[in-house]
């Protein structure tokens, strides 16, 4: 401790001789560091002193002398902190709770914030490295996050979206909810949008998913934008306004500047072996390879059109799934690792109806190519993945087709009983995203 400061804390004590007195003084005359910490620790021991006294009983409370200068007792400020330290840390820092960690899908997170899944959050930054999170503000706004991003949570009404791929979903309690961005805001009026940010944060892409948004820039200018409305918002201003067609995917714009993401738009499904369409659900893709007596295995259908694009002009590609939570057997039955194979098939595959398929209608991975393989551990329900690899960009590019059909099976069977299913979101899933196919070029 600086011999300054020691007189400081004397002074507050009562325990200074006068000439150090005319010591302390003078050197508060003549340094301003040092006048503004001595007024800093001033102001921690009045906080301390009145925050002590309005939690006695009013019979109890300590009357604190003070000498005739404007000085606090520090003595007790610093004796208080000493004993009670957490206790003081908590009275002054504890901040209010504006959202919670909703999920975590393999999510890798940078920030002084909680990042446990579930965690109550208030405002501050967070930077998401790796995978897919769900923030859930206090107003029940949601903000779906895929890496990398960086968000400012601000209040339960408004947060900043400084880089990176989100969806917001409002619902009717937070109307009004504004997601900024480096480039303008957003201002919802329900239900769901999407805003894609370059990495220089210069450019923010935004469309509407579902009910209306109303954009606004620097400039003031500002634009409605209606269900499958896109528009742009930079340095220049907000663009015109982009009607999207239900199939027709955005251009979000990625680390290369050129990426583009297709959708199925509808055009995915499983499959079971016996037919028995009771045992599959809409929402997910389900899989499972059953090499028992009952044919209950089950594969996974998804299909990506574009007519717009060069697919020889590829420079990469990368098959996005959303791996969630069935609830259809139980893990404990399947291998510590479970093995995944994804094939793919080129042109128009006869496929007249996707809803409610049968497995003899459908192609066969006999007749596709092998373009991929993961795995995943049976303690895990939930997460981001990606498939990229050199036989995917090969096929895509060497087919340069307008129509691309997948065929997702798992490798790996239960040990015994009734194994997981394992399931990954279509495009019907009420929480995650279905299959997208992300090139760049």
């Amino acid at each position: 401790m600086k011999k300054e400061d020691e007189l400081i804390i004397r002074y507050l004590d009562e325990n200074l001789s006068k000439e150090e007195i005319q010591t302390l003084d003078q050197s508060l005359k003549e340094n301003s560091d040092l006048r503004k910490r001595f007024y800093d620790q001033v102001n921690v021991g009045t906080a301390l002193e009145e925050e002590f006294c309005s939690r006695l009983p009013e019979e109890k409370v300590i009357s604190f002398k003070r000498k005739p200068s404007t000085v606090t007792l520090l003595a007790f400020a610093a004796s208080f902190i000493v004993a009670v330290g957490i206790i003081g840390y908590s009275f002054f820092n504890t901040k209010e709770s504006i959202a919670t960690l909703a999920s975590n899908e393999n999510a890798a997170w940078e920030s002084s914030l909680p990042t446990l899944e579930g965690s109550k959050l208030s405002a501050g930054f967070m930077t998401l490295k790796s995978g897919v999170a769900t923030i859930r503000f206090s107003s029940g706004a949601e903000v779906v996050l895929e890496a990398p991003a960086e968000i400012e949570l601000q209040t339960a009404m408004q947060g900043k979206l400084i880089r990176g791929n989100a969806v917001v979903h409002v619902p009717d309690s937070a109307h009004g909810f504004t997601l900024a961005t480096p480039s303008g805001y957003a201002v919802d009026h329900g239900t769901a949008f999407g805003v894609s940010i370059m990495e220089n944060g210069k450019i923010s892409d935004f469309k509407v998913l579902e009910g209306e948004i109303s954009l606004h820039s620097p400039k003031g200018d500002s634009i409605f934008l209606l269900e499958n409305e896109s528009a742009t918002l930079n340095d220049y201003g907000i663009s015109k306004k982009i009607v999207l067609s239900a199939e027709q995917p955005i251009p979000f714009l990625g680390k290369e500047n050129n990426t583009l993401r297709i959708q199925t738009a509808g055009k995915c499904q499983s499959i079971i072996r016996n037919d028995e369409i009771a045992y599959l659900d809409q929402d997910f893709l389900m899989v499972k390879l059953d090499t028992g007596s009952n044919p209950y295995e089950r594969r996974a259908l998804f299909n990506f059109k574009e007519d717009q694009v060069d697919w020889s002009k590829i420079k990469k590609s990368r098959l996005r799934l959303n791996l969630v939570p069935c609830g259809v057997g139980h893990r404990v039955y399947l291998p510590k690792t479970n093995r995944f194979k994804l094939y793919a098939l080129a042109g128009f595959t006869g496929v007249e109806s996707w809803e409610n398929l049968k497995w003899g209608e459908a192609p066969t991975t006999e007749s596709a190519t092998l373009v991929g393989r993961f795995e995943i551990p049976r303690s895990q329900e939930k997460g981001s993945i990606t498939i990229e690899s050199n036989e995917l960009l090969e096929f895509l590019k060497s087919n340069n087709a307008s129509e691309y059909t997948f065929i997702l099976t798992r490798e790996t069977s239960e040990t015994r009983g009734s194994g997981m299913v394992h399931a990954f979101a279509s495009d019907s899933h009420p929480e995650a995203s279905g299959p997208t196919l992300e090139l760049s070029f």
